[in-house]
């Protein structure tokens, strides 16, 4: 395991010192939140099954804002997603928000001035049973902050341990640098002996990126979802910049990808898939 999920706010142990002396530093203490859904908001308590749902989305800070909050309930009942991956998250320790019918976990990689904390958030309409919170250790230039990436650990029907690895990628730093976060991501990978989710925005804006990513997902044997509409994707210089891997274990349901481009509250659009799970690969 990763680290212990509990029923309440927890601190979880992460894996680099934290750094200061910024404008938008990162936490006193750095943190990773869990909070699982109130027993009588959420159905079920069931393994993730065997055929589920997976949105990636970077919501650009939206998350307190009406029309992020109507389509995000939109989208919950019109894909009905089992797991969620969202960047650039804006979350208020001290008013937690509820994302009904979720559990979610909460990896803050900043601290702005009115207290609100930004980072990735993880949901599942499963139990999250662990996750981890790696900064990179890079920082991006002239604010001097890192990036967050959540690690957490699902459990399948069969009792099988699905790895999905939420990632927010650097961005304006050496290719050498970007590569950093990627390796330390990829360790993690690596160990997990189970299916494998590596979603979100990987920043990939270049050719050189897109190079160090696909060389990642070649050694780790993952695919990359197709999107016959990819080019309603976040693009940068040409280049798109969110992602969905993932590992032999998954299969896409055929014409299930879909780039969700009428949801616009948000500069990039939510990455939508259905997977079937297998427990040996095909």
């Amino acid at each position: 395991m990763l680290g212990q999920f509990r029923v309440h706010w927890v601190w979880v142990p992460l894996l680099v010192a934290a750094l200061s002396g910024c404008p938008s530093a990162p936490p006193e203490k750095q943190q990773a939140w869990v909070m699982p859904a109130p027993t009588a908001a959420i159905s079920t308590e069931q393994p993730l099954p065997s055929r589920f749902n997976l949105v990636s989305w970077n919501v650009h800070k939206q998350l307190g804002q009406p029309d992020w909050q109507q389509e995000f309930s939109d989208l919950q009942r019109q894909y009905s997603p089992h797991l969620m991956a969202l960047q650039e998250v804006n979350v208020n320790p001290a008013q937690p928000p509820s994302m009904l019918p979720y559990h979610y976990a909460f990896g803050a990689n900043l601290a702005q001035s009115d207290g609100s904390h930004s980072g990735v958030m993880s949901l599942a309409a499963s139990p999250i049973q662990s996750t981890y919170l790696q900064l990179s250790a890079p920082t991006e230039p002239v604010t001097n902050t890192p990036k967050a990436s959540l690690m957490s650990e699902l459990i399948m029907a069969d009792g099988q341990s699905l790895l999905m690895v939420n990632i927010h990628g650097i961005n304006f730093v050496t290719n050498a640098k970007y590569q950093r976060q990627l390796d330390t991501l990829e360790s993690a990978i690596d160990r997990h002996q189970g299916p494998v989710i590596f979603a979100g925005d990987f920043n990939t804006w270049s050719d050189d990126r897109k190079a160090l990513l696909d060389a990642l997902a070649q050694r780790q044997g993952l695919a990359s979802v197709p999107f016959a509409n990819s080019e309603g994707i976040k693009q940068f210089f040409g280049h798109k910049l969110d992602h969905i891997l993932y590992s032999c274990q998954l299969t896409p349901v055929a014409g299930s990808a879909d780039v969700l481009s009428h949801y616009t509250s948000s500069d990039h659009t939510p990455l939508y898939v259905q997977f079937d799970y297998s427990p040996t690969c095909s």
